[in-house]
Formats: C-alpha cells, sequence, structure tokens
C-alpha cells in the first residue's frame, strides 16, 4: 500500500513540474496588437530548436486560433523543442492584407534572430508548422528568398526555414475564393483581392509572389500530412468535403519531388479538417511524429 502511495505521490509531482516547467512568453514583433508571439521554451540551457507554429483561419483576423496550437506548444516543449506560436494580421485585420499580412508573417518569423539573443533557442534548426490557410504561409516562409527585392512583401530573409511541416494545408491560392458545390464562397467572403491588392487579372504578379507552387523547389525537406478528404487532386475530387469544387489544381506533390525538393507525403483516413489541431487525434499525433524525424529525434 505504501509503495502504491509513493509511486502515485511520485508520478502527480512529475505531473506538476511538467506544467510548471510549460510557460508562454508574449513578445512583440512589432507596434500592432496582433503583431505577436508566444514563445515556450524547454527546462535546460540549450540552445533549444525551434518551431513556429502558423495558425489557420480563412487567411482573415483570427486572433483567437492560435490557441490550437498551444497544446501542441507544450508537447514539443517535452521533447526538448521551443515553440514560437505566431499571430499576424489577416486579410481583414486593419493594416493586413496586401502587403500587411506578408510582412507580419515574415518580420515575425525574423523575429526569432532579436529573440536568440535572450532565450536559448537555435534559428538554425527552425521548423515551421502550418495548419490549414497557415500552411499557405508556411510554403510562403520557404520560398520567399526567391521574391525580387523590390516586391512590396520582400523582406531580406533573416531566418530560413530549416524544414515545412504542412497539416492539411491548401498551397495553392486559387481555392480561396473559389466556390463549393453548395454556391457558397470558400471563406464565406472575398478574400484573395485583399491578399494580393486587387484582382487576381490586373495583379498577376502579386498572384504569383503569393503562389509558392510558382517558386518550387524551395530547397528545404517538406512533410505534408493530409485528410483523404482533401487528396488526391483528380477527376471528379471535390476539396474540403464539398466547401471547395476545384477540380483541377495542381498537384502539389508531384510538383515537389518532381522539382526535386525532399517531400514526404502521409495520408490520415476518416479525420475531418479540424482534427490536425485535436489534441490526442492521428492527425495531431502525425504533426509531431514529422517534427520529431526532422529535428532527428524520432521516427514514425
Amino acid at each position: 500500500m505504501c509503495r502504491l502511495f509513493f509511486r502515485s505521490l511520485i508520478s502527480l509531482c512529475l505531473l506538476i513540474a511538467a506544467t510548471l516547467s510549460f510557460a508562454q512568453t508574449k513578445i512583440p514583433y512589432g507596434s500592432d496588437p496582433f503583431q505577436y508571439g508566444e514563445l515556450s521554451v524547454p527546462a535546460g540551457n540549450g540552445p533549444f530548436p525551434v518551431v513556429t507554429f502558423l495558425h489557420a483561419g480563412c487567411w482573415r483576423s483570427t486572433e483567437g486560433l492560435m490557441n490550437s496550437y498551444r497544446a501542441m506548444a507544450k508537447a514539443l516543449n517535452e521533447h526538448g523543442i521551443a515553440t514560437w506560436n505566431m499571430q499576424y494580421r489577416g486579410a481583414t485585420s486593419p493594416g493586413g492584407g496586401w502587403p500587411g499580412t506578408w510582412l507580419d508573417i515574415a518580420n515575425g518569423f525574423d523575429a526569432l534572430a532579436t529573440i536568440a539573443k535572450d532565450y536559448p533557442i537555435d534559428t538554425s534548426r527552425a521548423v515551421v508548422v502550418g495548419h490549414s490557410s497557415g500552411g499557405h504561409y508556411g510554403a510562403w516562409l520557404a520560398m520567399r528568398k526567391q521574391l525580387p527585392p523590390n516586391s512590396d512583401i520582400y523582406v531580406k530573409p533573416v531566418v530560413n526555414p530549416m524544414a515545412l511541416v504542412m497539416a492539411d494545408a491548401y498551397i495553392n491560392p486559387l481555392v480561396i475564393d473559389s466556390i463549393g458545390v453548395t454556391g457558397e464562397i470558400y471563406c464565406s467572403e472575398p478574400i484573395l483581392e485583399k491578399l494580393i491588392g486587387g484582382s487576381p487579372e490586373t495583379h498577376v504578379d502579386n498572384f504569383v509572389q503569393i503562389s509558392p507552387l510558382e517558386w518550387l523547389p524551395w530547397g528545404i525537406p517538406q512533410e505534408y500530412i493530409v485528410s483523404t478528404y482533401r487528396y488526391p487532386v483528380s477527376l471528379p475530387r471535390e476539396f474540403a468535403q464539398g466547401k471547395t469544387a476545384w477540380k483541377s489544381l495542381p498537384d502539389y506533390p508531384a510538383m515537389a519531388v518532381l522539382a526535386g525538393d525532399e517531400f514526404n507525403m502521409r495520408l490520415i483516413h476518416n479525420e475531418d479538417h479540424g482534427a490536425f489541431v485535436r489534441e490526442g487525434s492521428r492527425s495531431y499525433l502525425a504533426t509531431i511524429s514529422a517534427v520529431l524525424r526532422l529535428l532527428g529525434k524520432g521516427t514514425e
């Protein structure tokens, strides 16, 4: 009985210690209320690899959705990985859209270089994880170094991702304003013109500059974890459980491999889009496994 009691007490103490060791520090990277991130650093000396989370939200102003990655931040901390859960101005935020949203993604990620002066993180081991529209932003971070320096959204990279994990991500901006089989626009309102500063017909260069597939190869390892609701992209496949009716989108996996990028894909059966940030789901665990594999900390 005593032995069982002490075992339970030790387990409780370890649980409390793990909880107390997880702390989030809010750090601004600009003056706007949306320009900040939450840094979580494991206990110990480091320097630790760092994962940047880019949350979903249909490219809009959705501050609360950064909460969706807090559980994963804690889980990665327990594996000795720091996390940077980034907020940014969405397309519908004041100052967002073109160029504000893209500048926030760039500057928020580059802020890791400044943060590394005060916290034990290793920016040479920076992995980006993006869910849904956040995966589009992550893919853009992977290719932004190729943008022309005179672009409105070009910021000379200070930090470059060493790898990218895209969780049920939309990578092609053709999806953004697509009309679903129900006749509804995908994000419930037009978004694309806000993101490129005008229509795709009149702002072709801007559209290309937010189209990561136009810039393959990206030159970093890519993990694409996707629901079978969303892939394969083939006739007469309908994306997003009927919400998006595009049937001829470019096949990103085939394009990445053909371009010579290091690429791995995992299909998740019978889990919906939200499962990718639902703690304990197969999609959620597959995302963690992908990060660990990329950082040499384990395999699936």
